[in-house]
């Protein structure tokens, strides 16, 4: 959700084709981890269907994973706004 926002400032700022790229990179991050977040959770549940310690640490690591490219995407896409609005 916040990708979209920021999407919508960077049309309103007119974020220039490298600041565009670096944002597209940083989204696609984000929903690429989540993707990858999803397969291992359904894995795992196939795996071991009843609750086990490695099957919550495994899923605890792969959120983890999510929430880091999430930052990331974050520190990026305030860095490439912030570069438009120093200006």
């Amino acid at each position: 959700m916040l990708g979209l926002g920021v999407v919508a400032a960077g049309f309103l700022l007119r974020i220039a084709p490298l600041g565009w790229g670096i944002i597209a990179l940083a989204i696609g991050l984000v929903v690429a981890a989540e993707l990858f977040n999803t397969a291992l959770e359904a894995v795992v549940d196939l795996a071991s269907p009843q609750d086990h310690p490695l099957a919550k640490r495994a899923k605890d690591v792969a959120a983890a994973g999510v929430l880091i490219a999430a930052l990331a995407a974050a520190a990026a896409g305030g860095a490439v706004l912030y570069g438009v609005l120093a200006r």
